[in-house]
């Protein structure tokens, strides 16, 4: 059986739950209503993008860490970019490295290879080349 794709909401659920907060309890320290809480966590509404990082924070996740960046990417509307990175898009050589990066075709494994080359990563002894 296909493993299901995993959305905000059920995301979103588990963090909270794994916090400890109960839905009205949640709701009330992100000053939301808890019936649209239920919704966003039923993907039924989008989480306001003004939200996403105070609720971010108050679900104790940590910028720079593999969960911030989960609940920022699955938070992100279709087209577009999650909401801790849309001021990036205005530097200058951003929009140029990716027109180069959609030019030049490159894969998902040669995209990865390059932000650990970034990130000063080496890539594991076995891996793939």
């Amino acid at each position: 059986m296909g493993k299901t794709k995993e959305t905000f909401g059920k995301y979103l659920k588990q963090l909270r739950l794994t916090a400890g907060y109960g839905l009205r309890r949640f709701a009330a320290l992100i000053e939301i209503k808890a019936s649209n809480l239920c919704d966003i966590e039923h993907n039924r509404r989008a989480m306001p993008k003004e939200y996403v990082e105070s609720v971010a924070e108050a679900l104790g996740l940590a910028k720079g860490t593999q969960e911030w960046d989960k609940f920022f990417d699955l938070a992100r509307e279709a087209d577009s970019l999650p909401a801790d990175v849309q001021h990036v898009i205005r530097r200058n050589f951003v929009p140029a490295l990716l027109r180069t990066i959609d030019n030049v075709q490159l894969s998902d494994k040669d995209i990865k290879k390059l932000i650990d080359e970034i990130q000063g990563r080496k890539p594991p002894k076995n891996a793939p080349r």
